[in-house]
């Protein structure tokens, strides 16, 4: 099926709601996102999160066909409101659904990946005279946390956060045993995907790089100079993925 752009799927839907006499704030309430939200659909600037697509198409009386086609669908007999989840759960779903499972298992390629080349990384300081004990203080402690933090985003974050997320401006995330806390920062589905993407990158990518850099640091010159500038670069590295979680956040919320 061919895939439809931004552009045409917000004029379809803007059209939609037009005929239906709804304003952009009617269908943001109905589906607990904000009307910023609905006019950057139909601006063409973004797309829903994939599992809003059934209840728009509800809301719309259409189906996730015709939302995704961006067009009315010419059929003998049209479709009741019963027939739009089918619809979803259909052979369109079934491609929506191989696509989030092939990006699931991408994630976890990449995760295995960075567990090999930390590992390798540890293996390769231990043979530059690295003892455990300088390992574990500090290399070994940033590999795993960047290892347990990324691995929960990869595997366990939600794909959708709660609707009241929507609703209210909520500056926190919880999940379990995950706590997320970023005041003036307002989290909502349409940053969501944004920043679990850019968390799973960046974590994988400190637990990469700081053994790294670490290695390089000691070949060219000592330990010395290592301990001088470790502290320093852990600030970078976890300032650094705030400061980028947060402006991520606020570009898309």
């Amino acid at each position: 099926m061919e895939q439809v752009s931004n552009e045409r799927f917000g004029q379809f839907v803007s059209e939609i709601r037009k005929e239906k006499n709804l304003t952009q704030k009617e269908l943001a309430e109905q589906l607990y996102v904000t009307d910023k939200t609905v006019s950057k659909w139909e601006r063409g600037l973004s797309m829903p999160n994939i599992a809003l697509l059934i209840p728009i198409a509800e809301i719309l009386e259409v189906t996730v066909t015709e939302l995704l086609r961006g067009e009315r669908i010419i059929k003998d007999e049209p479709f009741d409101a019963s027939e739009v989840e089918g619809i979803g759960a259909g052979s369109l779903d079934l491609k929506i659904q191989e696509t989030l499972k092939q990006q699931k298992r991408n994630w976890i390629l990449a995760y295995m990946l960075c567990i090999i080349l930390s590992v390798g990384e540890v293996i390769l300081l231990l043979m530059s005279n690295m003892t455990l004990d300088e390992l574990r203080n500090d290399v070994l402690v940033m590999i795993g946390l960047m290892l347990a933090f990324g691995g929960w985003f990869c595997f366990f974050a939600k794909d959708l956060l709660p609707g009241y997320y929507d609703q209210n401006k909520v500056n926190y995330y919880t999940q379990g045993i995950v706590r997320m806390h970023m005041p003036g920062l307002s989290f909502n589905n349409s940053n969501w995907s944004f920043i679990c993407r850019l968390l799973k990158i960046g974590t994988l990518s400190i637990a990469v790089l700081y053994p790294l850099i670490c290695l390089i640091v000691i070949h060219v010159s000592d330990l010395v100079l290592w301990e001088q500038i470790k502290m320093p670069l852990i600030w970078i590295c976890l300032g650094g993925l705030v400061i980028v979680t947060y402006l991520t956040g606020k570009k898309y919320e």
